[in-house]
Parts: structure tokens; C-alpha cells; sequence
């Protein structure tokens, strides 16, 4: 047996990035050389420390509790880690008596283990040698690896970013780690090196916007959650939704956490509802409390057995299924059969090696992108023509040692110019791309100082817009691949960026500020405050003015550049809201004719749909049981496709909010999408795969 440093190392900033505690496990990450280790995180699952420490503390309980006759006397119960590593709270070894008067009697002192077939055995156990808490033989389950199936009617055709390509039909070439790749599911273990070479150190977290961060069910970031229900008023003229009973609910309850109270404060990720890396399944809590995800497809802990779900030793069990702070249990309603999409209309993906987080559909063709931890873009073609849904890989190379290499950095990002003829990519390793629809690496844009998590093309397309961990957002002259304008007015990392105009944009931060700022222009144009926690998201309205955003303070702000505070403020979820979308519809746009609405996905497991001139919801979606990290309405915009971590994506009618299609995948979802044509809906999941949905003739 062995182990070294480098071991220990990783396992411990897993469990901190696990348990919410971002920073801890970012400085931890530096200090300790994470990115240089040979470990390939993808390979670890959730909660591994806490598996191999309940495995040794079992050991621990067996040992004390073998008699020196080497029979088992009376197990050691409700044994702490802390009394395990104290000799001197070891239990004495149990001394053998026997009852005085008979046959074969030994005298109590005498030592244990005399061949005697009418002694009867009394323990004496030290008294405090342990403490209340889970009972021996509690096992926290492994979470299965990310691995990928070899697809055998696919033609796979792998594009470096030195634009050499290969053919490999009939095999699996999808995109390689590398020795001493380190994804860990987000790839927030590394460090990433710029254009110029410099090293610097990369956000803990998972490869999305922020990875999901602390920012998990059962948590309130920051401690703000008491702030929630802040208002901002503009001279009497702003609004808040507090409640949401202008609403009509497609289901009649609100969903909550149910904790069962314990000793202490340890516990693991549920694997079903984790990235391969856990970084999506990690929970913040207060005072080092850590709880235990469990999830709503049957996972749930049973009483006495030892599921993948029991909770470490003196720990704290929160079954989530996507919980609201109002205490009363979710009830998700059953969905029905006859809405259920068959497997004949879905189209599974296999390739990538490692969790998907991001996937779009090209505005001309279709033609799907899916950016993923493995370090791989890749482009299928999905058209009806080709039935071996053909892939190209997009791998995403560095320069070192004067070759190129794989990055190992995820892929966090990708959006398609306006004619469908360019895809541009951003990554953790801190390069934004732009390939050709044949997979020819066209150009690399190389400024920001570490992982880029938001990339949008202008409606013109001849600018990228991208936010950076470095706190700063560029345009890039797509046309050169030069950067025309770094604005550094956040001081914390972007998160998000939307165009207004072809020269105007937004930019939003874990700083909690929005800027508005132009091109040209050496000073933010508005900046909007008045969230409490960071902002997760914005997104201008079709016509551009009105700006929405969400936040991990749970509301849902809408901004006018005429104003300096917010319009309406919404504050109906009861947990962390991850991101928003409007509705194709209203002046302007190709529906006219139908009202604009807003929807908002929030980790409490529910989707809510507003109107956004009133300032009420309208509808409350709230079949999923798991946070819910994506939503995408149709281009028409009478229907809602969602996607959540219970593996689940449902399709809603915006008008009626019913449920109307379903479907089940393989892993957590983290993106859905719509071709143009509004018949097939593309999802992107936790397990490396990418799903298809072909809704016609439904």
C-alpha cells in the first residue's frame, strides 16, 4: 500500500470545491501544485475523501472491537474520526469472565481467550469512546467515472487547434485527456496559461459560468439569503413580486429539503445529481455543515443499508429535491406515459469523454456544437440525410515546449455567428477560438489572464464579446482575431456578457454590479446595483430595452437604461437563480403578435414564466425534482423546453404551462437548445453525452 502527497492533496481540494468552500479550495489549489499532478480528475468520483475515511474508520470500529482471543466481543459503536486518531480514548481490549461456581471456571484475571465452552464474555469498554452519530458500516457509494461508449455507426473526423485532421470511422476518437490531463470536472484545478505565457491561476469550479459554485441546493451563498427580500425602489415607481400568487401553478406545491438532524457536520454528493468532477453537486454550508444530495430517481437512503447515499460518520442528511425555504415538501406530479418521448425520437451522442456543459445549434443547418470538460468541441451533423450523425472534434491545443498539446481546460462555452458559418469557443485554459463548420481552427484570440466563461457573437457578426475569471470583458475583431477593447471596470470575475446593440453590451459579476458599456467608450455607459449575492446572468429583451437579470440572492431584477434602479424586482424563488431567457415574441421580432415573457431556471427545482409589464408570474413549472440549470424557448415561443440535474428535459406549453413532452436521459442536464426550425431540441448532460430530441409528428 501507498500513497503520496499529491494524493492526499487532490482528494482533500475535491472534498473543499465539494462542500462549497470555492476560496478555501482555490488557494489550497495553488499551494499545493494541483495543476501539475498526473491525476486524472475526471476519474475521481464525488466524495472520495469522505469514502475512503468512512472505509478507515470502519476498519478503526473493527479493530477496537476484537477481543484478544480474536472473537468478536461487542462492536465498537458511534466511533468519531476525532476518537480515532486519540490512543488514548482506545477502549481496553475486552477481558473474558466467567460465571463463578462453574465446570472449567477460569479466574476473571485471567487472560482472555482460555478454551472454556461455558464462559460467558463481559465487556468492559472505556466509557467515552465515541460520540452519537451514523452506525458502523456506513459506506458513502463511489459516483460512477464519465466515461464515454465506442460508437459504432459514427464517423469521427478530430481537428486539432493546428488544424491538422484525422478520420477515424467506426472508433471512438473522441477528445483525449493526456497524461496529466486534470479536468476534475471543470478543470478548476489548473492553472491556465495566457497568450504571453504567463501562468496564473484559474477559479476553482467547473467549467460553466461559475462552475456551478456554492451556489447548490440547500445553500444561501454568501449569506445573503437574508437579503433576498430587499427591494429598490425608484421614487415609487419600481415594483417587487414577493409571492408569486399571481400565478397559476401546474403543480400545487412548493418543494422543500427534508434534514434530518445529527451530531455533526460531514457528509457527501450524491453522485446521480453530481458532474463526473462534483463540482455541480457541491453544496455550500453554514459552519462547515456539508449536506447529502439525494436523489429523486429512486436513490433515496434506506434505514439500515449501506447506499451510496448514507451519510459520513456524526453527519448531517438533507434529501433535497430541489427545495424551497417554505418547509413544505415537493410533490412532483407524475408525469404522464402518453407525453413521454420514445427512443425512437432521441438520438444519443456518445464521444465526448467527459461531462457536456454547453450545446447550440447552428442558426442555418443543423448542425449541433457541444463544448465539454474533455477539453473537445465537436460539431454533429444531425441533418436527416445522415443517420450516422457524423461528428467533427474540435480539439483545443496549447503551445508547449514549441509543440502544441492538448490544454486539459474545458470547453465553457461556444456561440454561432448569425449566418452559421463560424463557431467561436472559449475555454478554461483562457483562449477564445474561432472555427470553420468543416472544423478548421480559423482563428485564436489570447488575452485574458485566465479561464473565459461567457463568449456572444454580435448580431452583425463581425465582433466576439467575452467575459473572463480576470475580471475584464473584451471585443474581438472576429475578422483578425485582434482584441479592440478590454474594459476592466469589475472587480471579480464576469460571468455573463449580452450585446444591446452591435457596439453596446452588458456584463454582470460575482461583484454583484451590472456594466453597460460601448465600444469606444473608456467608462461603463450605466451600471445597475442593487443585488445582494453574485449575478449569474443577464439578458437584454429583443427589442434591447429592458435588461433582466438573476442572481444567488434569488431574485429577478429587469433594468431600464431610464432608470438608475431596478424596474421589478421578483422574488418568488425560494433558492439560488441560475439563469433566464426571453421569449422570442413581441414588436420587433418574427411573432409580434404574441406577449413577451421571461423565464427564470433556479436551483429550488422549479421554472417560472413572468410577465414582465406587470411584474407577476404567470406560470410555475415544477415537475423537475433537481436544480435546473437550462431553458430555451421555441422559435415560435409557444413552447418551453427545460433541462435539470435529475436527468430529466421537459418541453412546456408557454400558453397553458402543461407539461407536453418528456424525456429521460442518462446524466444531469446542463444545457437544452432548438434548432431554427423548432422540431428538434438538442441537450448536453453530466455523463458525456448529447441527446437529441426529434419533436415532429407529436
Amino acid at each position: 500500500m501507498s500513497f503520496s502527497s499529491d494524493e492526499v492533496n487532490f482528494l482533500v481540494y475535491r472534498y473543499l470545491q465539494e462542500s462549497g468552500f470555492l476560496h478555501s479550495a482555490y488557494v489550497f489549489g495553488i499551494e499545493s501544485h494541483i495543476s501539475q499532478s498526473n491525476i486524472n480528475g475526471a476519474l475521481v468520483p464525488p466524495a472520495a475523501l469522505l469514502t475512503i475515511l468512512q472505509k478507515g474508520l470502519l476498519y478503526t470500529e473493527v479493530e477496537w472491537s476484537v477481543g484478544e482471543d480474536g472473537e468478536m466481543a461487542r462492536p465498537v459503536e458511534g466511533l468519531s474520526l476525532i476518537d480515532a486518531v486519540m490512543p488514548e480514548v482506545k477502549p481496553l481490549k475486552p477481558v473474558v469472565k466467567t460465571e463463578p461456581g462453574k465446570p472449567g471456571s477460569v479466574d476473571s484475571s485471567a487472560p482472555a481467550g482460555g478454551n472454556n465452552s461455558n464462559t460467558k464474555t463481559e465487556i468492559k469498554v472505556e466509557p467515552g469512546t465515541g460520540v452519537a452519530g451514523a452506525g458502523a458500516g456506513n459506506k458513502t457509494g463511489a459516483g460512477s467515472t464519465t466515461g464515454t461508449s465506442t460508437p459504432t455507426d459514427q464517423t469521427t473526423v478530430e481537428v486539432d487547434s493546428s488544424g491538422n485532421s484525422g478520420t477515424n470511422a467506426g472508433s471512438n476518437s473522441s477528445g483525449n485527456n493526456g497524461s496529466g490531463s486534470n479536468p476534475a470536472s471543470g478543470g478548476g484545478n489548473s492553472s491556465s496559461t495566457t497568450a504571453g505565457g504567463d501562468a496564473t491561476a484559474t477559479a476553482a469550479g467547473a467549467g460553466q459560468k461559475k462552475a456551478p459554485n456554492s451556489n447548490e441546493p440547500g445553500s444561501s451563498s454568501g449569506g445573503n439569503a437574508g437579503n433576498a427580500n430587499s427591494t429598490s425602489a425608484d421614487d415609487g415607481a419600481s415594483s417587487t413580486s414577493t409571492n408569486g400568487n399571481s400565478s397559476t401553478s401546474s403543480s400545487g406545491e412548493q418543494p422543500s429539503s427534508g434534514v434530518i438532524p445529527t451530531g455533526g457536520n460531514v457528509s457527501t454528493s450524491n453522485p446521480d445529481a453530481a458532474a463526473a468532477g462534483g463540482n455541480a453537486a457541491g453544496t455550500k454550508a453554514v459552519g462547515g455543515a456539508v449536506t447529502i444530495r439525494v436523489g429523486a430517481q429512486g436513490n433515496n437512503v434506506q434505514a439500515g443499508s449501506n447506499t451510496a447515499q448514507n451519510t459520513a460518520p456524526s453527519g448531517t442528511i438533507s434529501s433535497s429535491t430541489g427545495s424551497g425555504g417554505t418547509g413544505t415538501p415537493l410533490v412532483p406530479m407524475e408525469i404522464d406515459e402518453s407525453i413521454e418521448i420514445p427512443e425512437s425520437k432521441a438520438r444519443v451522442l456518445r464521444g465526448h469523454e467527459s461531462e457536456v456543459f454547453i450545446c447550440a445549434w447552428n442558426p442555418s443547418r443543423d448542425l449541433l456544437a457541444s463544448g465539454s470538460g474533455d477539453s473537445t468541441a465537436r460539431i454533429w451533423d444531425m441533418s436527416d440525410a445522415n443517420s450516422n450523425s457524423n461528428q467533427l472534434v474540435l480539439r483545443h491545443c496549447i503551445q508547449k515546449g514549441g509543440a502544441e498539446v492538448p490544454s486539459n481546460k474545458d470547453v465553457t462555452s461556444l456561440d454561432w455567428n448569425c449566418d452559421g458559418s463560424l463557431l467561436a469557443t472559449g475555454s478554461y485554459d483562457g483562449y477564445a477560438r474561432i472555427w470553420k463548420t468543416d472544423g478548421r481552427l480559423a482563428s485564436t484570440l489570447g488575452q485574458h489572464k485566465g479561464p473565459i466563461f461567457a463568449l456572444k457573437w454580435n448580431k452583425s457578426g463581425n465582433y466576439i464579446l467575452s467575459a473572463g475569471v480576470d475580471k475584464t470583458t473584451i471585443i474581438w475583431d472576429a475578422s483578425t482575431g485582434q482584441c479592440t477593447q478590454q474594459f476592466a471596470f469589475h472587480n471579480a470575475p464576469a460571468l455573463d456578457v449580452d450585446w444591446q446593440t452591435n457596439q453596446a453590451f452588458a456584463s454582470c459579476s460575482t461583484d454583484q454590479r451590472i456594466h453597460v458599456c460601448r465600444l469606444g467608450v473608456n467608462e461603463p455607459i450605466k451600471t445597475f446595483k442593487g443585488h445582494t449575492n453574485e449575478v449569474n446572468a443577464i439578458k437584454w429583451c429583443p427589442q434591447g430595452q429592458l435588461l433582466a437579470s438573476c442572481s444567488d440572492d434569488m431574485t429577478l431584477k429587469i433594468w431600464s437604461m431610464n432608470r438608475d434602479r431596478c424596474c421589478h424586482d421578483l422574488q418568488a424563488h425560494s433558492k439560488e437563480i441560475y439563469t433566464i431567457k426571453w421569449s422570442p415574441t413581441g414588436p420587433g421580432t418574427n411573432n409580434p403578435n404574441t406577449n413577451l415573457i421571461l423565464a427564470s431556471a433556479s436551483f429550488d427545482s422549479t421554472v417560472r414564466l413572468w410577465d414582465v409589464e406587470r411584474g407577476s408570474c404567470i406560470h410555475t413549472l415544477t415537475k423537475h425534482t433537481e436544480p435546473v440549470y437550462s431553458v430555451a424557448f421555441s422559435p415560435d415561443g409557444k413552447h418551453l423546453a427545460s433541462g435539470s440535474f435529475d436527468k430529466c428535459v421537459h418541453i412546456w406549453s408557454t400558453q397553458t404551462g402543461q407539461l407536453v413532452h418528456s424525456y429521460k436521459g442518462t446524466g444531469g442536464i446542463f444545457e437544452v437548445c432548438w434548432n431554427s426550425k423548432g422540431t428538434k431540441v438538442g441537450a448536453s448532460a453530466s455523463d458525456g453525452s448529447v441527446f437529441v430530441l426529434d419533436l415532429r409528428k407529436f
